[in-house]
């Protein structure tokens, strides 16, 4: 009868053991999984925060510039030459000025500075058709899945790309996207040293996209 008992009581102790080491082991499970989540939502803030800090470094640039940013707000660098014998800085300002409230809200001035025989124009665009309205051009800039049910279409190397969103444009200038260009079509050519900048030279109008 003793041995029984003690047979019993063992197996109960064994038990209890068993049991403690298994309320261990997913105590530990449950705080692993705990700072794991908690380094991945470290690392989303971080990385949203430098798409925030870095949208919002504006880059040089040295011709006609139009950027997209992450939340898709469109922004333009004009630069043109600038002969004050031609016409002068109020003129062109006023003429900006007039435009700009034509637009029905939907332009925004940045800034315009006048230097070495250059007056260079920054704007902010609601969406795309207000900067082709403005511009006078043809200019989209939004999903490809979007442009596709508004009618426009892209031929099937560019699909292949595998990118979510296209800008396309029908004048000289640089485009500037927030992610890595994949594919770019018509007189466009990717800088060789930042693959998020692409080079367009089109004339008379003609077409020319890039896909990011």
């Amino acid at each position: 009868m003793a041995q029984t008992n003690n047979s019993y009581n063992r197996s109960r102790r064994k038990k209890k053991r068993k049991k403690k080491y298994g309320r261990v082991i997913l105590a530990r499970v449950i705080f692993m999984l705990s700072v794991l989540a908690v380094i991945a939502l470290v690392a989303a803030g971080i990385y949203k925060l430098y798409g925030l800090v870095t949208d919002n470094i504006k880059k040089e640039a040295k011709v006609t510039t139009v950027t997209i940013a992450r939340n898709g707000t469109i922004s333009e660098t004009i630069i043109e030459e600038f002969n004050p014998g031609f016409y002068d800085e109020e003129s062109l300002r006023s003429d900006i000025d007039s435009r700009i409230s034509a637009s029905g809200g939907g332009v925004e001035l940045l800034g315009l500075s006048f230097s070495g025989g250059e007056a260079t124009l920054d704007l902010k665009y609601g969406s795309d058709d207000d900067m082709a309205a403005f511009n006078d051009e043809i200019f989209y800039a939004d999903a490809i899945d979007d442009l596709m049910s508004q009618g426009v279409s892209f031929d099937s190397d560019a699909v292949k790309a595998g990118g979510s969103h296209a800008v396309i444009v029908s004048e000289p200038m640089d485009i500037r996207c927030p992610k890595k260009i994949l594919y770019a079509g018509g007189q466009v050519t990717i800088d060789m040293d930042d693959q998020k900048l692409a080079h367009c030279t089109t004339e008379d109008g003609t077409i020319a996209f890039v896909i990011y």
